[in-house]
């Protein structure tokens, strides 16, 4: 098919137009369900899930961030405190003003239930050598070191808290509580503190005040250790 239009006198536009060729085909988007808003006919294919959440890499030893306690990581744990945080566990050992294991349930550790007894154990042994001496010294006797205290102190101490922090544990347990073996060490290891200044005040060489003063620990200790054991 030929078409031959004259636009004007100066050159004439032809249009050849075959028939055999394909010719353009206009879609009605209105009547067309798979057209409707531009998109594309996806009827064939697949549907497309969303992704997964994000999640993070697990470490490729596949270790899931605990611990045994044969690794020093398990340890560490407890021994991650301050000076600042042992003297305020402290304090409040000797002035329970305040809920003790409400503020070492926040940090467990285990620096203050060891280095607290061990500095009773030193002032101990110094104060009770010093007391000695200066008695020894108005009497003119000769001054000599008793060094089987510290041992015996020593022992004693250590195996305190051990055996009753542990019976305490496994009595608590029996009766249905669910306490922590650490936490029991912790309560009688800084149950000890108030013998320190207690230690250090028994210097003194009157017999009735160095009495007065035990009293005064075992009163405050226990009340302590007592408050501490009925909240666990």
């Amino acid at each position: 098919m030929s078409y031959n239009r004259q636009a004007n006198q100066d050159y004439n536009i032809v249009v050849d137009v075959d028939d055999d060729e394909p010719t353009l085909e206009f879609q009605d988007f209105a009547t067309n369900p798979n057209a409707q808003s531009g998109r594309l006919n996806t009827s064939s294919a697949p549907p497309v899930s969303a992704p997964p959440p994000y999640q993070a890499a697990a470490p490729a030893d596949g270790n899931s961030g605990s611990h045994s306690i044969w690794h020093v990581e398990y340890w560490a744990q407890y021994f991650n405190v301050d000076s600042q945080d042992v003297v305020q566990r402290a304090y409040l050992a000797v002035v329970p003003k305040d809920s003790f294991l409400d503020v070492y349930n926040t940090n467990p550790d285990l620096w203050g239930t060891f280095w607290i007894p061990t500095s009773v154990i030193f002032f101990m042994f110094v104060t009770a050598s010093l007391s000695q001496n200066i008695a020894e010294a108005l009497a003119g006797a000769k001054r000599e070191y008793d060094f089987t205290m510290l041992s015996f102190a020593t022992f004693t101490i250590y195996v305190y808290i051990l055996t009753v922090g542990s019976f305490v544990y496994a009595s608590t347990k029996y009766f249905g509580s669910q306490p922590g073996l650490m936490e029991c060490f912790s309560v009688y290891g800084y149950g000890m503190a108030v013998w320190i200044p207690i230690s250090v005040l028994c210097v003194l060489p009157f017999d009735w005040f160095r009495w007065a003063m035990v009293g005064v620990g075992f009163v405050s200790s226990g009340f302590f250790i007592m408050r501490s054991v009925n909240q666990i």
